[in-house]
């Protein structure tokens, strides 16, 4: 079971939150965050601290945003969208509660916060992965 966000990790995700609503009305900052989470990612698959599962999440949720921002897939609900740029932007931001240079420390609040969201819109993401197969399965 995921732990609940500490109050310091709930601050500064508080903090994206407000950020990411005004992002999800700028493709052009959905695209950079985009950007910027797949660098992300690609330096995260050389970080063996990093469990394949967070990755493979963080795949479907930019997967699920990409689809979302190019108009395919239309089901996600304005709450959820905003929660999610708002993880992912804890998640790609240096310094939050806890900096990324500081070892696994650093990465676990990310984790902590990505898992939380996972689960608060865990319907939401089934119902994507149901979408995307339905669209994308060979």
């Amino acid at each position: 079971m995921a732990k609940e966000p500490s109050a310091r990790e709930k601050k500064y995700f508080n903090r994206f939150k407000t950020k990411a609503t005004d992002i999800v009305n700028d493709s052009e900052s959905l695209k950079n965050l985009l950007t910027k989470l797949k660098a992300k990612l690609d330096d995260s698959e050389k970080d063996d601290s990093l469990r394949e599962k967070l990755i493979e999440y963080l795949k479907l949720v930019s997967r699920m945003v990409t689809n979302t921002v190019s108009g395919s897939y239309k089901d996600m609900p304005w709450q959820t969208f905003v929660m999610i740029i708002a993880g992912l932007l804890y998640f790609i931001a240096p310094l939050d509660a806890l900096p990324d240079f500081i070892p696994i420390a650093g990465l676990l609040d990310d984790a902590t916060i990505l898992v939380w969201l996972g689960k608060c819109f865990r319907e939401d993401l089934e119902n994507y992965k149901t979408w995307e197969q339905a669209n994308f399965s060979e």
